[in-house]
């Protein structure tokens, strides 16, 4: 519970500093968003204005620099908040700027489940409680399906392509993948060929190659 509890209360400070994340070329979101490779890794892009915070730009870096060394160090990696040559980190900053008066940070996750348990997001007001990344025949998706262009496929069709990535993620969110999107539940929105937006209250599939 303590390491649960110290990446939660990490990243409210950040929302109540009111500066957040994003990075990566392919990547450059201009509201905070997720990011979520074919690999497993995921970017998280918050973006938030810094008008009228009581933080400086290197008060804040400071502190997330610490939180992430925190959270690695709990998990049996360098305490570090950048990767270096040979290093593996669970969570790694990417950057983090102020400027105009937005924050924005980038931050890279080794897996979902970093993500999550460093976010702390689950139970969180218009949090995700839920985040896996699979494929389609490992992962075993159900339920009622569209493609991108909002038209009904059958689940069997989806089922059948066994080899396309799929991300499960329980809640709301707007997420990048890193593909094309193919498929996805009823009830997610494809705002572009490799962006979606997904509902509150309801378990969400989005498969993508």
């Amino acid at each position: 519970m303590k390491k649960k509890k110290t990446a939660a209360a990490a990243l409210s400070a950040l929302a109540l500093m009111t500066a957040l994340s994003g990075c990566g070329s392919k990547f450059k979101p201009d509201t905070s968003s997720i990011y979520v490779k074919k690999d497993g890794t995921v970017v998280s892009a918050d973006i938030e204005s810094f008008e009228g915070s009581n933080y400086s730009e290197e008060e804040l870096t400071t502190y997330v620099e610490d939180a992430v060394k925190l959270y690695n160090s709990e998990h049996g990696a360098e305490s570090a908040a950048y990767e270096e040559k040979d290093m593996e980190l669970p969570v790694e900053v990417d950057s983090l700027k102020v400027e105009d008066g937005t924050a924005t940070l980038y931050l890279n996750y080794e897996t979902c489940s970093d993500y999550m348990e460093f976010t702390g997001t689950a139970g969180m007001e218009n949090g995700i409680s839920q985040m896996e990344k699979s494929t389609v025949e490992e992962m075993g998706v159900e339920g009622d399906f569209q493609n991108a262009d909002g038209e009904d496929v059958a689940l069997a069709d989806v089922q059948d392509k066994g080899s396309y990535h799929v991300v499960k993620v329980d809640g709301p969110v707007t997420m990048q993948v890193e593909g094309k999107v193919r498929y996805v539940s009823k009830g997610v929105t494809v705002d572009s060929k490799n962006t979606v937006t997904t509902p509150a209250g309801a378990v969400s599939y989005i498969v993508f190659k």
